[in-house]
């Protein structure tokens, strides 16, 4: 056969396959065949790893093969990362792997950052409050939502915005190169605004913030009130641990509360008065004082009370450890609730003062040397024990003591539990009624200046808590007035100066007048045994000014005279009592039409930094209310 014979052949050959290749029998043939070489190779693969090579997948021939099963056959490649990560492959890297690992530009962190920090931009607003406090405002889940840069939540929006977009996760230090350049951008390019927690208080009127999943609030006006949400609403955040109110209900009535709480009916309208109270932000709080013998219902009272305007994650809270503690907690929601409490150290008690009625407090910002973190807050405060708790005179002065009264009847707590859920969203709807009549009312009510107590906001508030429940003026200041006496009281006879003070006055009417060391002297006779004793004049001359308030209170005047001839002479004398105070008497608030306001337009930054804007004691018990078994079973006291 010739040469060209040959060639002839060879050309017909080639010709003959090019044309083999093109049939499509031949072509399904071809292409399950590479599919179950794939196959068999993809479970030679499996079969190592399981055998303990976890490495086997990570072989550049087993990439490219994986790669292959990736494009042709998606459903057996989930199957097969699946099986590899049940032996201990690391299926995240192999991913990685499997993108980049062909030569293509790595998605590095930075890469990532710059899409999170895009992602953010497009989807978000960014402001700061007046402590430069970075916030970011974005619709999700079909409201307008509102969370600190760096929050936890708004890092698990950006991470699942991210995921929903490419697919895949950010890398940790990824999300934290983009807020922390988020936390900037809000804090010199964001607008300034006020950010606030549970209440409020604007131009528009007051609001409580529900915490719902759609993020609605309530405007209350003196004519209504309104559920409200989006632009209408100031901004409001809230802590992982604050939990929803429920929508309220109207056509409710607050009598449905007394069975659910074991208050004696002599203190319910100042009970009343502090809850409208927790609602103002733009006036101090009040601690309530809730003081019963064990049983008495002091834990389940107190806690139906909070869920009816700041429920929790935890309502009732055990004594923090430091003081720091105290403001941690306080900036994480809107009330403080402490349960169980035997006595307060003085520290305790100046930070709780500091707190109900508005202040600061700073530390050192971690990991740094010299820089400081401040929180500035006011919030209301509700203690219980079995003994009194509050004994420092300027705490006293902030504080509402109600004696809870014996308990005779009991309930299940599940029984408890069911009759309140049901009735929540009604009684928030009465206390909201309420609230919108005593407003009205507030304008009517004068007190005398010299008749002010300390607390004056809370005094004229509960003076139109009792004009709408028809007392007459005067009423509840003179509930208020002789629980601060009482409350005094307690206080001198705490004190061993205050005691023997109080029995030498008694003993010697016309007071004293001479230097500190000779009230030393005198009172020598009058200590009491076993008790902290001045040492000094000094010592004794600060114990005095400590119980002056008290004093004057009770009807004494204590205070130091100039000094002369370089002897300071101190003066304690009876002075003459004022006439009883009396609150001008308005006309007859009568029942108040309430409408529903229109929710004032509000710019975007309107709302304040993670905080608000800036009674009578028991007389009479009552009969048994049903309260839970058990419930104060751990009534021992702890010591804060």
């Amino acid at each position: 056969m010739s040469a060209h014979d040959l060639t002839d052949n060879n050309v017909a050959a080639d010709l003959m396959l090019i044309a083999s290749a093109t049939d499509p029998e031949v072509l399904d043939a071809v292409q399950q065949h590479d599919a179950d070489l794939t196959s068999t190779y993809a479970d030679k693969l499996a079969l190592a790893a399981e055998a303990g090579d976890v490495g086997a997948p990570f072989e550049p021939a087993a990439l490219a093969t994986l790669r292959g099963l990736q494009a042709e056959d998606f459903a057996g490649w989930v199957r097969l990362r699946e099986r590899l990560k049940r032996a201990g492959v690391g299926v995240t890297e192999l991913d990685k792997q499997l993108r980049h690992g062909d030569g293509g530009p790595p998605d590095d962190d930075e890469s990532v950052a710059d899409r999170l920090i895009a992602l953010a931009r497009s989807e978000c607003d960014f402001m700061h409050d007046a402590q430069r406090e970075p916030y970011a405002v974005f619709e999700a889940g079909g409201a307008r939502q509102v969370h600190g840069v760096l929050s936890s939540g708004f890092a698990d929006y950006l991470s699942h915005a991210y995921y929903t977009r490419h697919d895949r996760a950010p890398t940790d230090q990824s999300l934290k190169v983009a807020l922390a350049t988020l936390r900037g951008q809000a804090q010199f390019e964001g607008d300034a605004c006020e950010v606030f927690t549970r209440i409020a208080e604007t131009e528009a009127g007051y609001w409580l913030d529900l915490c719902n999943d759609a993020w609605q609030c309530v405007q209350v006006t003196a004519t209504g009130w309104a559920v409200v949400a989006g632009a209408g609403a100031p901004l409001f955040t809230r802590s992982s641990s604050m939990r929803a109110l429920p929508v309220p209900e109207r056509g409710g009535t607050l009598d449905a509360l007394w069975p659910l709480v074991n208050v004696s009916e002599a203190d319910r309208l100042s009970v009343l008065a502090w809850m409208l109270e927790c609602l103002r932000a733009d006036t101090p709080h009040v601690v309530l004082e809730l003081v019963g013998e064990q049983g008495s219902a002091k834990s389940s009272t107190q806690r139906v009370l909070r869920r009816l305007i700041d429920p929790n994650q935890a309502d009732l809270r055990a004594a923090p450890k430091t003081v720091e503690d105290v403001w941690i907690a306080a900036r994480n929601s809107h009330m403080v609730s402490l349960e169980n409490l035997s006595h307060l150290h003085p520290q305790y008690q100046d930070a709780l003062c500091v707190l109900a009625t508005g202040g600061g407090y700073s530390a050192r910002t971690l990991y740094t040397n010299a820089e400081e973190t401040i929180l500035e807050l006011r919030k209301p405060i509700v203690l219980n024990g079995i003994s009194v708790i509050v004994t420092a005179q300027d705490l006293l002065d902030r504080c509402l003591h109600i004696d809870l009264p014996t308990i005779n009847a009991r309930e299940l707590v599940s029984d408890m539990e069911a009759r309140f859920e049901a009735a929540q969203p009604a009684l928030l709807g009465a206390l909201l009624d309420l609230f919108v009549k005593v407003l009205a009312a507030l304008p009517s009510v004068v007190i005398a200046p010299e008749h002010r107590p300390r607390m004056a906001d809370f005094a004229a508030l509960g003076e139109a808590v009792c004009l709408v429940h028809g007392e007459p003026a005067g009423a509840f200041l003179a509930r208020y007035n002789a629980m601060r006496k009482d409350g005094v009281l307690r206080t001198i006879d705490a004190s061993p100066v205050g005691a023997a003070l109080a029995a030498y006055l008694a003993d010697v009417p016309g007071g004293f007048n001479g230097t500190l060391s000779e009230l030393l002297d005198r009172l020598e006779r009058f200590r009491p045994l076993g008790e902290a004793w001045p040492r000094s004049a000094k010592g004794l001359g600060d114990a005095l000014r400590r119980l002056a308030p008290a004093l004057r209170l009770i009807g004494f005047e204590c205070k130091a005279l100039p000094k002369t001839g370089g002897v300071i002479r101190w003066h304690i004398f009876s002075k003459p009592e004022l006439s009883e105070p009396r609150p001008a008497s308005p006309a007859s608030p009568g029942p108040v039409a309430t409408t529903t306001p229109k929710p004032a337009g509000l710019s975007a930054a309107a709302g304040h930094a993670g905080h608000s804007r800036h009674g009578a004691g028991s007389q009479s018990p009552e009969k048994g209310v049903p309260v839970p078994y058990g419930a104060d079973a751990a009534d021992d006291g702890e010591v804060f």
